[in-house]
C-alpha cells in the first residue's frame, strides 16, 4: 500500500511540475526556460540514472554519502565546462543533484513512509511557491520555484537519513567505497547512455533549431511518456531492489512485464478516449504508443543488470547510442521528426536488449510491441484508430500470448 502511495505521489509530482509550470507560464516561457537549462537536466538525469546502479553495488547505509560524492564530481564537471560556455543555472543543478541523492538513499534504506513525507513536502512547497509567484505576492521565476521545491524537502530528507541509518564509511572503507564507485563510473555511464540521449541530448539538439513554443511542447509530450515509470503502480526502484535480492527473479520478470503490458494498453486506450473527447489536448498524446515500449525497456534493463549481464546491456547502449547520435544530427529537423525518432530509438533499444540477452519473453512478441509502436505514431496523423488497434493488440498479447492470469497479480511482491 505504501509503495502504491509513493507511486501516486511521484506521478503527481512529475505531472504538476511538467504541466502546471507550462500551463501557468505558457509554452513560450517554458520553452525559454528549457532552452536555457536543458543541460542542467542532462547533468541531473546523468546522476539520477548512474546513481541508481549504486543500489546493486553499495551498502544501503553508504548510498547517501556515495551518491553525494558522485553529485560533487558531476557538479565540478558542470562548473568547469560553464567557464567555457553557458550550461544553465548552477544553483538549480546543485539543488536537483542533492534531491536525487537524498531520494535514492531513502529508497536504498527502504524508508518508504519517509519517502511519502518527502513527496508531500515537495508538492506542498511547489504549490505554495507557484501560488506566491502567480499571484505576484513575491516575484518568483521558474528557476526560483524549482530551487525552493527541491531544496526544502532535501533539508528534511537529510535529517531523516542521518537519524535512520545513513552512515559515512570510515578510514579504508571510505577510500575503498570511493575507489569502487570511480571504477564503476564508465560502466554506469555506458549503461545509461540511451536514456540520457533521448531524455536530454535530443531536447538540447532541438533547442538549437525549434521555436521555443515547439520546444516546450516537445518537452511536455516527452514528460508524459517518461512518466510511464511513475504511472505504473509499482516503483521501478522497488522492482530493481527486488530483482537484486534474487528470489524467483525470472518469474517476477515475466509477471511484471505481462501486467505492465496490460496496464499500459488500458492507459493508452484511456488516453485516446480523452483525446477524442477533448481534441484540444490530443497533441500532447502524440507518443502514447511509446508508453509500453519505454517501460518494458526500463524493466528489461534493470533485470539484466541485476542478473549480472551488464556487459551486454553496455553493448546495447553503445550500439543504439552511436546510431542515435548520427540520426539526431542528420534526420531530426522538426517536432514530428523528433516524435518519431524518440519512438524508434526506444523500440530499437528494447529489441537490441532482447536479441543480445534473451531474458525470457519470446522474440516475436518483442518485435510486435516494438515495431508497431512507431508505426502507430506515424499513422496517427491519418487516423487515431491505428493507435487504438495497437493498444487492443497489446491486451490480446498480455492475456493470450503471455498467459497473464488473476493469480499473477497476487504473486507480485515488490
Amino acid at each position: 500500500m505504501v509503495n502504491l502511495l509513493i507511486q501516486v505521489l511521484t506521478l503527481i509530482s512529475g505531472l504538476v511540475v511538467n504541466f502546471v509550470i507550462p500551463g501557468l507560464y505558457g509554452l513560450d516561457a517554458y520553452g525559454e526556460f528549457i532552452k536555457a537549462n536543458v543541460l542542467v537536466f542532462l547533468f541531473q538525469k546523468l546522476l539520477d540514472i548512474i546513481n541508481e546502479q549504486l543500489l546493486a553495488s553499495v551498502k544501503p547505509e553508504h548510498i547517501l554519502v556515495t551518491s553525494l560524492f558522485m553529485a560533487s564530481l558531476i557538479f565540478l564537471l558542470f562548473s568547469g565546462l560553464s567557464l567555457i560556455v553557458d550550461l544553465g543555472n548552477p544553483l538549480l543543478l546543485s539543488a536537483m543533484l542533492l534531491s536525487s541523492a537524498c531520494l535514492l538513499s531513502l529508497f536504498g534504506l527502504r524508508l518508504h513512509r519517509w519517502i511519502v513525507a518527502y513527496l508531500i513536502i515537495f508538492l506542498a512547497v511547489f504549490s505554495v511557491s507557484m501560488f506566491i509567484g502567480h499571484q505576484k505576492i513575491w516575484s518568483l521565476s521558474i528557476v526560483d520555484i524549482l530551487l525552493l521545491t527541491n531544496l526544502i524537502p532535501c533539508l528534511f530528507a537529510l535529517a531523516v537519513l542521518f537519524t535512520h541509518g545513513a552512515r559515512l564509511p570510515i578510514g579504508k572503507q571510505l577510500l575503498s567505497t570511493f575507489q569502487q564507485v570511480i571504477a564503476l563510473l564508465p560502466r554506469m555511464i555506458s549503461i545509461t547512455l540511451v536514456f540520457n540521449l533521448f531524455t536530454n541530448i535530443l531536447p538540447f539538439i532541438l533547442s538549437q533549431t525549434l521555436p521555443v513554443g515547439e520546444l516546450g511542447l516537445f518537452r511536455v509530450i516527452v514528460s508524459i511518456i517518461q512518466s510511464a515509470t511513475s504511472l505504473f503502480p509499482i516503483n521501478v526502484r522497488a522492482v530493481f531492489v527486488a530483482f537484486i535480492s534474487g528470489g524467483q527473479r525470472q518469474d517476477q520478470y515475466r509477471i511484471i512485464m505481462s501486467v505492465a503490458l496490460l496496464y499500459f494498453a488500458l492507459v493508452g486506450l484511456s488516453g485516446y478516449a480523452m483525446g477524442w473527447l477533448l481534441p484540444q489536448y490530443s497533441g500532447y498524446l502524440a507518443l502514447l504508443p511509446c508508453l509500453p515500449v519505454l517501460y518494458w525497456a526500463v524493466i528489461t534493463e534493470r533485470y539484466l543488470v541485476a542478473s549480472g549481464l551488464q556487459r551486454k546491456v553496455i553493448i546495447a547502449n553503445i550500439t543504439i547510442g552511436v546510431l542515435a547520435v548520427a540520426g539526431m544530427l542528420l534526420f531530426v529537423k522538426g517536432l514530428k521528426d523528433a516524435e518519431l525518432f524518440y519512438s524508434l530509438g526506444f523500440s530499437a533499444y528494447l529489441m537490441t536488449l532482447h536479441l543480445l540477452c534473451r531474458p525470457g519473453i519470446r522474440l516475436p512478441v518483442i518485435f510486435w510491441v516494438s515495431i508497431l509502436s512507431p508505426l502507430a505514431i506515424t499513422l496517427k496523423n491519418i487516423n487515431i484508430i491505428w493507435g487504438v488497434l495497437y493498444m487492443c493488440s497489446l491486451l490480446i498479447i498480455a492475456v493470450w500470448t503471455l498467459r497473464l492470469r488473476p493469480a499473477d497479480f497476487r504473486t507480485l511482491r515488490f
